[in-house]
């Protein structure tokens, strides 16, 4: 279901369960509401290991590399190793108490070299290691993704759980072309010549974003809207005003 279809279900919800329309949310308001209400619910299956679509996942096609500094890198001295870095930030994962981060996979472009997770710490230790140092392998730092490789893939692809899909939607990419669909790979000087936008602007004109897809399963997608609907009538509903001098509360309308 798309965001907008979303939204305009939790105001109609919403305006019949406040008495006053004083108040009136925004799309944006209604959003982060739905967000919020989103991870809780994720976050609570991932702690119960209850099994989650396929649906919710979104995949990141084409996460540019670059070389990391040598400041940047544990990999130190050399073993023959390349350590690479996401060129920008990862877009913010759920985190689950018993699992960290939720990023299902990191792996080539065409899924031939899968990159085990690790971090920084075992990082370190695991450059003496003669049948490790050299393992593909994933690490996260600062917000930035860090692969250690035989080879230097220009791009790879992640898979995970975004706190916020929309900032999923739009990550910087150099996969596309004029119509935002094909997702061949192409050059970056060839993407900028053939749309005009520079890759990290990742053809912007394609991307409405309430015209996208809320990555839940319908069966999600009722209950995130029953409770943000529920904790937004809670939050605005007016309070009730005791204008009698006894223990009860009387409803304005009553007081009159």
């Amino acid at each position: 279901m798309i965001i907008r279809e979303i939204i305009q279900r939790v105001q109609s919800l919403y305006s019949k369960g406040v008495q006053s329309d004083d108040s009136r949310l925004s799309s944006r308001h209604v959003y982060n509401k739905l967000l919020s209400t989103r991870a809780k619910i994720l976050t609570q299956k991932i702690n119960k290991r209850q099994p989650i679509s396929q649906w919710v996942y979104q995949t990141l096609p084409c996460v540019e590399m670059i070389s990391a500094l040598p400041s940047e890198c544990p990999c130190l001295p050399p073993v023959g190793c390349k350590i690479l870095r996401s060129k920008y930030p990862l877009p913010a994962p759920l985190v689950g108490h018993m699992n960290g981060h939720v990023l299902q996979s990191v792996t080539s472009i065409e899924g031939s070299i899968i990159f085990s997770e690790t971090n920084w710490e075992k990082k370190k230790y695991a450059v003496g290691n003669k049948y490790t140092a050299k393992k593909p392998d994933f690490f996260i730092r600062n917000n930035y993704l860090y692969i250690t490789t035989k080879t230097a893939p220009k791009v790879i692809a992640v898979t995970g759980l975004f706190n916020d899909p929309l900032e999923a939607a739009k990550y910087p990419s150099i996969c596309g072309t004029t119509d935002c669909k094909d997702t061949t790979i192409i050059t970056e000087s060839k993407y900028e010549e053939q749309t005009g936008y520079k890759p990290e602007d990742n053809c912007p004109e394609c991307l409405s974003p309430l015209d996208l897809e809320l990555p839940l399963d319908n069966e999600t997608v009722d209950t995130v809207i029953e409770i943000a609907v529920i904790e937004l009538i809670d939050r605005f509903v007016p309070n009730v005003e005791d204008t009698s001098n006894n223990s009860t509360d009387t409803p304005k309308e009553q007081s009159k």
